[in-house]
């Protein structure tokens, strides 16, 4: 039994329904993924017939998406800048908002001229890999408690060619720029409500009880000269009392009005 794209792709957004937030983009991400054909072939081609084996590919990998597993780990792959980063289920999907976090970062770089760069909490390599894609002059180096994803990083980094301007960080003592990170932020109590979450490792996610042990430790350790976090929305008055207590900083908006990047210094 065969089955054309269109009747096919109609059926899955359907399926998908209430699963997700866009059912019918998920459904074109997974059938491009599964017939390795983008977007532009398969609705210039709505009448091509799926055959048994792809159909039952096909369903498989949408009833992995019906489980809400993210759509990055049923295809291995996540943009971001514009980068086709690998991505496994060892490290956290990277988010659009963490993108504004990186083009601020950068603007400011080129700006101050600033070269040295830390990235704490590294996971796939989005945020380091992206400053040694844009940034010419930059040297990044890694911080990530998983092998795991150090090795993903490294591998990120070699396919985008910039695996010489990525180091694994090896001591605490190094004088940065810039120390960077996106780091595991939510509370527990945060996580335990947020079962859509749960597909993703849950020490890139949750920073302890209040959500902040990995902003006191990094702010403890690095001495740079400026900090750029990634945090939670609303700015959480816990996380205020300890940028209060550290010195200057300034708080950033994304494009959507929620605080997301903070600047300290």
């Amino acid at each position: 039994m065969e089955f054309d794209l269109r009747n096919v792709l109609n059926f899955a957004s359907a399926y998908l329904e209430g699963k997700s937030l866009s059912p019918r983009l998920d459904a074109e991400i997974l059938l491009s993924f599964v017939l390795s054909k983008d977007k532009i072939w398969i609705y210039s081609n709505f009448d091509f017939k799926l055959d048994e084996k792809c159909a039952k590919k096909y369903q498989e990998v949408l009833n992995k998406r019906y489980k809400e597993m993210p759509i990055a780990y049923i295809i291995g792959k996540k943009e971001f800048m514009g980068l086709d980063f690998k991505i496994t289920d060892k490290v956290l999907v990277p988010r659009p908002e963490t993108e504004e976090l990186v083009e601020k970062l950068i603007c400011d770089s080129r700006k101050y001229g600033w070269k040295k760069f830390l990235d704490f909490g590294s996971g796939s390599g989005v945020i380091s890999i992206s400053l040694a894609k844009f940034l010419p002059n930059a040297e990044v180096w890694v911080v990530d408690e998983s092998k795991d994803a150090l090795d993903l990083t490294v591998e990120n980094a070699k396919k985008f060619g910039v695996e010489e301007k990525i180091h694994i960080a090896q001591t605490e003592t190094e004088r940065f720029d810039v120390v960077v990170s996106n780091p595991p932020y939510l509370t527990k109590a945060e996580w335990n409500s947020s079962a859509d979450l749960h597909f993703e490792p849950y020490e890139a996610l949750v920073g302890g009880e209040d959500g902040n042990d990995f902003y006191r430790m990094i702010l403890a350790t690095y001495r740079p000269k400026r900090f750029y976090f990634e945090i939670a929305h609303p700015f959480r008055e816990s996380l205020k009392e300890i940028f209060d207590n550290f010195g200057k900083y300034e708080i950033i908006k994304d494009l959507s009005g929620r605080d997301r990047i903070a600047i300290l210094w």
